[in-house]
């Protein structure tokens, strides 16, 4: 879910392809971006991302210190930064600030950083405060899909399958509102009723009672 969040701009390879010098990298075709606009946080954005993945921890956090001075309420900000702190196991302070921030939207505009606080929460072994927090903002948003989809989430990864099946159940009619991802929940529904099936099979049944 977390995902989700990123702007949407093109990805260093996209540019390097659109590139007439096929010797200049797609990192340097960012940083170039970067330098010819400078008011626009989203090139930063990217290519600190792009370091992010590409598994360039220190440049990231380098380029993404100014956007958080700068842009300290952006979503997208917020997102990698919480990620880069997640890793390094310093998620208490971003996690503080998001709170902070969370609390301070009326519930009609907390969905988006709700789901990547559930999603942080989840990643930082906090199950049952990510399962309070996808039912609360499945009680403020009952028109959205996504909470319902992130909780079904939760459940597989918990091995609960049949909870999961529920979840994605209810979120299908909402399908509707979810910005396309190419994503076919009656296959994810089928898959999953299959995974869980099998996952009943492989329980061992109650053992007899043996009379002493």
């Amino acid at each position: 879910m977390v995902n989700q969040i990123w702007p949407e701009t093109p990805s260093a390879t996209t540019l390097q392809s659109q590139s007439s010098d096929s010797d200049v990298s797609g990192l340097e075709v960012l940083k170039i971006q970067v330098q010819d606009h400078p008011s626009d946080w989203r090139w930063a954005l990217l290519l600190a991302r792009t370091h992010y993945e590409n598994g360039n921890r220190e440049a990231a956090v380098r380029i993404l210190r100014p956007l958080q001075r700068l842009h300290p309420d952006r979503l997208e900000v917020m997102t990698l930064w919480a990620l880069l702190a997640q890793e390094t196991d310093q998620v208490t302070e971003p996690m503080k600030q998001l709170n902070k921030r969370f609390d301070s939207l009326p519930a009609t505009r907390r969905l988006k950083l709700g789901l990547l606080l559930a999603d942080l929460e989840r990643l930082s072994g906090e199950s049952k405060a990510a399962a309070n927090r996808y039912r609360n903002l499945i009680n403020d948003n009952p028109k959205r899909p996504e909470p319902l989809l992130a909780f079904a989430l939760l459940k597989r990864d918990q091995g609960r399958g049949d909870d999961a099946i529920a979840l994605l159940r209810k979120a299908m009619p909402l399908s509707k509102n979810l910005a396309s991802t190419g994503m076919d929940l009656e296959t994810l529904e089928l898959r999953w009723a299959l995974e869980a099936a099998r996952n009943r099979q492989a329980s061992p049944g109650p053992k007899a009672v043996k009379n002493p």
